[in-house]
């Protein structure tokens, strides 16, 4: 077990990154932004409208999983720090549905506005999210949950669309690393903490590989032209996380927060770099 001071640490972190600064969808939309701004498209006022659409999205998936877990207690397996969204002395779970309206009005507000604006290929975008976060909600199937890990790719291509009103290659693929790293993090705390011996030790060479994966997936897209040669330092996060979880995921067997939170760590410190390489580049 971890020290109780460091596992505070961890949980505390993970909680603000996961659902207080919603990094899964806020950090990806940097990338797309930094792009739209390098080619002189950077609007602020789309750019903040972008951002309340995203947070109510993603507000929507972790409110519905709270209430999924409140309809059917022991269907999914042990929420992360940062779930429920809100205490239930302040938002008891009966009443969740009560929220979820009006998160999705304001979502549905800002969807239109891209809409008329930009086309209607914006409706792909939500179309492609709304299958995602279905399949995290209810996990239908085995693995399902792992298409969250798509996500970091549609939002840097369609804030890049709803800033530029053109679809651009590169700015999906310049959310694939991001994409990687979201992959060993959900097979981390989804699959590895799930299992014992063998499969455990395999499940987590997968997870190490993945985050090795998309550093190398950094390193490759330098000579490309993707990233510009300042985009090597987002190598750092990655590298070194990847050897804070190895070293994690060996001492701490039982509780996935420390890995898990690491995880989202690298993701973050990841995006911003990848981000600001791409800005001033």
């Amino acid at each position: 077990m971890a020290e109780h001071g460091s596992y505070r640490f961890y949980e505390k972190v993970l909680a603000f990154l996961r659902t207080r600064l919603l990094g899964a969808v806020m950090m990806p939309a940097l990338i797309g932004a930094a792009l739209a701004a390098r080619g002189g498209a950077f609007h602020w006022l789309r750019f903040v409208l972008i951002l309340v659409g995203l947070a109510a999205a993603e507000l929507l998936n972790l409110l519905g999983s709270d209430y999924q877990m409140f309809r059917n207690p022991g269907k999914q397996g042990s929420q992360l720090p940062g779930n429920p969204v809100f205490s239930t002395e302040r938002l008891p779970a009966s009443r969740i549905p009560l929220l979820l309206a009006p998160i999705a009005l304001i979502g549905l507000g800002v969807l239109i506005y891209f809409t008329v604006t930009v086309g209607i290929g914006v409706l792909l975008f939500l179309l492609a999210a709304g299958i995602i976060g279905a399949l995290y909600v209810y996990s239908p199937f085995r693995y399902a949950f792992l298409y969250t890990a798509f996500i970091p790719p549609l939002i840097s291509g369609g804030v890049y669309l709803a800033l530029t009103g053109k679809l651009e290659g590169l700015a999906f693929a310049a959310g694939v690393p991001i994409t990687l790293i979201s992959l060993g993090v959900i097979v981390g705390y989804r699959v590895m903490y799930e299992r014992e011996g063998l499969k455990r030790r395999r499940s987590r060479a997968v997870v190490l590989a993945l985050f090795c994966l998309a550093g190398i997936n950094v390193l490759l897209y330098v000579p490309a032209g993707i990233f510009p040669w300042i985009g090597l330092a987002a190598v750092i996060p990655l590298f070194f996380f990847t050897w804070m979880i190895g070293t994690v995921s060996v001492r701490e067997r039982k509780d996935s927060v420390p890995a898990t939170a690491l995880g989202v760590m690298m993701h973050t410190s990841t995006c911003l770099i990848v981000a600001a390489a791409l800005l001033f580049g």
